[in-house]
């Protein structure tokens, strides 16, 4: 987690299967953002998509997959949007390790060197 606990917030939308009328917006809205660290969700039933805006210091990519299995409405699982949620879960991997990063003093050498 970032040291300084300022908000990361990053945007992801995800595809998502069984979402068939607009009720399942309001569902799909209202469990996301009980979510800690949720902060905005537009869902588009049309569309099949949910749009997050969240804290990546308080939850993860991989938390809203689980939601989204647990309320009923899968990710969907073609081999295009699958790939495209392995990359996300990477690539916030990898803003978290560069959030745990603390830069070295110009006149002091690393930590470990």
């Amino acid at each position: 987690m970032n040291i300084y606990r300022t908000p990361h917030i990053v945007t992801h939308s995800i595809k998502v299967t069984e979402m068939v009328c607009p009720e399942c917006e309001r569902i799909i809205d209202e469990a996301l953002t009980m979510l800690e660290g949720v902060v905005h969700v537009t869902s588009n039933w049309r569309r099949n998509t949910a749009r997050v805006n969240y804290d990546l210091n308080l939850t993860r990519f991989q938390d809203l997959e689980e939601l989204f299995n647990d309320i009923g409405y899968a990710p969907d699982d073609r081999f295009f949007h699958s790939l495209k949620r392995g990359w996300i879960r990477f690539t916030e991997k990898s803003e978290i390790d560069n959030m745990k990063h603390v830069a070295h003093c110009c006149s002091k050498p690393p930590v470990n060197a």
